[in-house]
C-alpha cells in the first residue's frame, strides 16, 4: 500500500513538473510571477570562456586646476540681447513693394551719399479744387550696399476724398509687405490702426516702430522704424555684430605658413583666342 503511494505521489509529480516546464518554463515562469517568486529564475551571468581579470599598476592621479571664471555668475556689463533687424534685404523689399502696388526704382546708390542705398517711391495727386490739399504718399528706405535695411519711413497725407483713400490703400499695402517680408508677426496689428489712422508705437528688441499723427497738418502721418541703442545690452550686441568695427583680416597668402608658400602656384588669366 505504502509502495502504490509512493507510485502515486511521483507519478502526479511529474504531470506537473511536466506541465510547468513546458514551452520553456511559460506555466512556471506565470506561477511565480502570481506569487511574486520570479526571483527564483533570476540567473547570474556566465564570465565568458577563456577571460579572465587583468591586473596592471593604476595611472598615476593627475591633479587639474579649473579657472575660477569658468564657476563665476555672467557680468551683467558683458551680457548681449537679442536685437531685430530686417531680415529681408533691400532689394527683395523693393520688389515686394513694387509688386504691392508701391512704385520704386529699386535699391540703389543714394544721390547724396556714395556709401548709402536706398528705395524710394512718392506719389502725389493733386488736388482737384484749388486750395484743397494734395495727396501724397512717400517711402523710403535706407541701408548698406549688400542690402542690409537700417531705418524706414513713410509719410502719408490723406485728405478726406477719393484721392485720399488711394493713397492711403499704398500705405496698407506697404505695411503688409513689411510685416510679411520683415517677419515681424508681433507688429501685425500695426496693419489695423494703419487702416483706422490711430496712433501706433512699440520698441522691441532695439528697434523704434512709431505710427503718429502729425500736429501742424491734418489728415498727416508718420511711420518711422529705426534702431534704437537705449538699452546698454542692445548696444553691446550691435556692436558685437557691426562688421564695419572688425579689424581687416590680411589676405589668405599673408595668412600661410612658410613652408607652403613655396607651393603656391602663381596663375594669370588665359590669352583670348583670336
Amino acid at each position: 500500500m505504502l509502495l502504490f503511494a509512493v507510485l502515486l505521489v511521483a507519478f502526479a509529480l511529474a504531470i506537473i513538473a511536466t506541465l510547468l516546464l513546458a514551452n520553456d518554463r511559460r506555466n512556471l515562469r506565470a506561477l511565480l510571477d502570481h506569487y511574486d517568486l520570479h526571483w527564483l529564475l533570476a540567473e547570474t551571468p556566465r564570465q565568458p570562456a577563456g577571460t579572465r581579470a587583468l591586473r596592471g599598476r593604476r595611472l598615476a592621479a593627475v591633479p587639474i586646476s579649473i579657472p575660477a571664471r569658468f564657476f563665476a555668475a555672467p557680468e551683467d556689463t558683458a551680457l548681449g540681447t537679442f536685437v531685430r533687424e530686417v531680415r529681408a534685404s533691400g532689394f527683395e523689399l523693393c520688389a515686394a513693394f513694387k509688386a504691392a502696388g508701391v512704385d520704386n526704382q529699386g535699391w540703389q546708390q543714394s544721390q547724396f551719399d556714395r556709401k548709402t542705398f536706398e528705395c524710394l517711391s512718392e506719389t502725389v495727386l493733386p488736388a482737384k479744387e484749388e486750395g484743397a490739399q494734395n495727396a501724397s504718399f512717400f517711402f523710403i528706405a535706407k541701408g548698406t550696399p549688400e542690402g542690409e535695411v537700417g531705418s524706414i519711413r513713410m509719410k502719408l497725407v490723406a485728405p478726406e476724398t477719393e484721392d485720399g483713400e488711394t493713397v492711403h490703400r499704398l500705405l496698407v499695402k506697404a505695411l503688409e509687405q513689411l510685416i510679411e517680408q520683415a517677419r515681424w508677426l508681433d507688429l501685425a496689428p500695426a496693419i489695423a490702426n494703419a487702416e483706422a489712422l490711430t496712433e501706433f508705437t512699440a520698441v522691441r528688441f532695439g528697434l523704434s516702430f512709431r505710427f503718429t499723427q502729425e500736429f501742424s497738418a491734418a489728415r498727416s502721418y508718420n511711420l518711422i522704424i529705426l534702431p534704437t541703442s537705449r538699452d546698454p545690452a542692445v548696444k553691446r550686441s550691435r556692436a558685437y555684430f557691426d562688421t564695419a568695427q572688425w579689424l581687416a583680416l590680411p589676405s589668405v597668402i599673408a595668412r600661410m605658413p612658410d613652408f607652403l608658400l613655396a607651393h603656391v602656384i602663381a596663375t594669370a588669366p588665359m590669352p583670348s583666342i583670336p
